[in-house]
């Protein structure tokens, strides 16, 4: 169903994935943020049943183009350098979101972001940055805040799904961004699943599950139906 989208952050080539239904036209619009292991398969299905739901959907390249992080590199390796350097990081993902809103596909003025991983710090990172967002879904994300987001600046609401049994990112982080949202006076929503590790749906998962990270198929339907209840919420539904 969809198709690669080159674009640029300055001189770092980078390559996207665009999926929407045929010849349509400023549809509400999903940028989606992948995991450490960038424009994959998986991820790219994700777009496509965004598609076929009536959404335009991009999945924005991280690293850069046609480059497929993995086995034998470790995540925090890959995702290291966006994370110590959210300025950094913030750049590359407003990079995917200009692009994005150059489609024809994409209504700019509907337009909400998902991330996985990686991903969900980094729509967590738009949100700080005053992104033209109407929502975000953060995914088995990284929640901590180098930059914390300010009090009368978060414009987009928030939806944090996590695994209770997630070591990568703790109880006492989850009440540090409590702290900041309410600080903020953010509009903000936190689902926990349980017995979910990180990775609970799946994405960021590379080879088999392990001890930190793995599938939770209750969590993982469970997360995709509040996913979509919160995209009709923002976007107004296809």
């Amino acid at each position: 169903m969809g198709k690669r989208l080159a674009y640029l952050d300055q001189d770092q080539a980078l390559e996207g994935y665009l999926a929407a239904p045929a010849e349509a036209r400023r549809l509400p619009s999903v940028l989606v943020v992948p995991s450490w292991l960038n424009v994959n398969d998986s991820i790219c299905r994700r777009a496509d049943r965004l598609a076929d739901l009536g959404f335009a959907a991009f999945v924005a390249d991280l690293f850069g183009a046609g480059v497929r992080p993995g086995p034998p590199q470790l995540p925090l390796e890959v995702v290291g350098p966006f994370l110590m350097d959210r300025r950094r990081f913030r750049k590359r993902l407003f990079a995917a979101v200009d692009a994005f809103r150059q489609q024809s596909e994409c209504d700019p003025d509907r337009l909400a972001a998902v991330g996985y991983c990686v991903g969900g710090c980094g729509v967590l990172e738009l949100v700080r940055a005053r992104a033209p967002l109407r929502g975000v879904v953060s995914l088995h994300g990284i929640l901590t805040a180098s930059i914390p987001a300010q009090p009368h600046e978060v414009f987009a609401k928030i939806l944090v799904l996590h695994g209770d049994a997630d070591p990568l990112t703790t109880f006492e982080q989850l009440a540090g961004f409590r702290d900041e949202m309410r600080s903020a006076e953010a509009n903000w929503e936190l689902n926990i699943y349980g017995g979910a590790r990180h990775s609970f749906t799946g994405e960021g998962v590379a080879g088999q599950a392990g001890p930190e990270a793995g599938l939770h198929s209750q969590s993982e339907e469970r997360s995709w139906r509040a996913m979509l209840g919160f995209l009709a919420e923002v976007l107004g539904g296809p």
